[in-house]
């Protein structure tokens, strides 16, 4: 049997050409063109996240220097008074740095262990006066089931002591820590001493701004503070929503804005 060979169809392939090239050409274009597009993405989102981060790098760094500065003056007036629990101070100090050296540089902790570090605080600041406790501190709700960004509080606490008369009886500073569902409620009010020499917002003063920075950043949307100076009690009210929101998600949300 003999094969007939088909003969070139010259126009067939040129069309064939004309027709495919450019769609192959359009398609290599499009693939750059998105693997740009998702590259430059990443790299913004890179860039959001370690902006993020260091500016929260930075507010933390404040707190350390601050807080120290501040406790150092106390232990200072025990130790020039020759008080007896100047020695138990310096040990309180230690336990306080601890945690925050070493167990506060996650992104989160859990809420129990940030209470235990007020209660610490608490106690070594209780050292300074007479009468005995000055801070009425009340947790209710399940502070183990909860995590939070380690720090928040302090400053918080900080200025209700500083602001407060020098002489105060017992339950004149009322904490308040309350956990609903995925809700936190943190609460702290203080006397005003009629000859403070406190001003409530120091020039300059690192507190309530460091705070509402790392709060905006670490929950923006998810949070409300408010403070209340009535001229004979200051008050400050932080909630916090969204709690239990896991990790990943909340690095997500934190890029998304």
């Amino acid at each position: 049997m003999l094969f007939h060979q088909k003969p070139f169809d010259f126009g067939f392939y040129s069309m064939y050409l004309v027709t495919t090239v450019p769609i192959f050409l359009f398609l290599s274009w499009l693939a750059r063109v998105t693997e740009t597009l998702v590259l430059n993405t990443i790299r913004k989102e890179q860039l959001e996240k370690q902006a993020v981060e260091a500016e929260l790098s930075y507010l933390k760094s404040q707190i350390n220097p601050h807080f120290l500065f501040n406790t150092l003056n106390n232990i200072h007036t025990l130790v020039y008074k020759q008080a007896p629990a100047a020695p138990e101070a310096v040990m309180q100090l230690a336990s306080l740095m601890r945690y925050m050296i070493y167990e506060s540089n996650a992104a989160t902790v859990p809420l129990a262990r940030e209470m235990d570090y007020l209660w610490d605080y608490v106690s070594l600041q209780q050292l300074r006066y007479r009468n005995s406790p000055v801070v009425d501190l009340r947790i209710v709700g399940e502070t183990e089931a909860c995590s939070i960004a380690p720090l928040l509080f302090i400053h918080l606490l900080e200025n209700a002591y500083k602001h407060s008369p020098a002489r105060l009886e017992p339950g004149d500073l009322k904490v308040r820590v309350e956990v609903k569902e995925d809700t936190l409620s943190f609460r702290v009010q203080n006397p005003i001493g009629k000859h403070s020499a406190n001003p409530l917002e120091e020039p300059g003063g690192i507190g309530l701004p460091n705070v509402r920075k790392r709060l905006a950043l670490l929950y923006p949307g998810q949070h409300t503070l408010t403070i209340q100076n009535t001229g004979e009690t200051f008050t400050v009210q932080l909630t916090i929503q969204g709690l239990h929101l896991p990790a990943h998600e909340r690095q997500a949300h934190l890029l998304h804005h």
